[in-house]
């Protein structure tokens, strides 16, 4: 797998919504290029060299992923049929066709070639009251959702999340103690300012940010 493809749906609930956001990979690609700005290796199972071997090397897999040399990062169930790569694999699939296929556009081996990306999105809007009453619809969905938080545990554990809780939870907190910004991003937004024409300094006063030769550049 040469990159993520995303699946993302969103459905109206209490307290509050429903939303899954999720890749067809193990990780996204955000997830390697954080772990290269914080000069990480990455964790065991991430991804693969260009020959298909198990890497920890974050610039590299990187750079094998934007030179389109092969490996890159592992579809969901991991790198082997036993458990279960077959099927990240399919929801890959799954992307393919509602997003490049049934769009005519160019499928994902096509993307980011010959400086343009060419890159096709599919979107889909369900109607609820096709199936019925909206509001008790979203009330049963509700119900279902608090009844899986108010599941057994499993040992050690206190807290059972739905898909949405989370995100509500880190916008609550982004409001209140604004976002941590890597150097290493701000290396890649001078750089924009840069190619840009506009004046960092305006924005960000005398701070300029360390550059480090051994982080990978190159993914704009």
């Amino acid at each position: 797998m040469l990159g993520s493809n995303p699946i993302a749906c969103a459905f109206p609930a209490d307290p509050y919504d429903f939303f899954f956001d999720s890749s067809t990979t193990v990780v996204t690609r955000g997830k390697l290029e954080m772990y290269n700005k914080m000069e990480k290796p990455l964790p065991e199972g991430w991804a693969l060299d260009k020959n298909g071997h198990p890497s920890t090397n974050a610039p590299d897999v990187l750079a094998n992923i934007v030179a389109k040399k092969g490996g890159g990062i592992i579809p969901l169930g991991g790198s082997t049929e036993q458990l279960g790569s077959h099927k990240g694999y399919g929801y890959g699939m799954l992307c393919e066709i509602f997003s490049s296929v049934l769009s005519m556009g160019a499928t994902s081996n096509y993307c980011m070639t010959g400086g343009k990306d060419q890159i096709c999105h599919g979107f889909m809007a369900i109607n609820s009251a096709f199936f019925g009453d909206p509001a008790a619809i979203k009330e049963h969905f509700s119900t279902f959702l608090q009844e899986l938080r108010d599941a057994p545990k499993a040992d050690g554990q206190e807290r059972i999340y739905t898909h949405g809780e989370k995100e509500v939870a880190a916008v609550k907190r982004i409001m209140e103690n604004g976002v941590p910004v890597n150097d290493n991003t701000m290396v890649e937004v001078l750089d924009l300012c840069n190619y840009l024409g506009v004046d960092f300094g305006s924005y960000f006063g005398d701070y300029r940010p360390p550059v480090k030769e051994d982080v990978f550049k190159g993914n704009y």
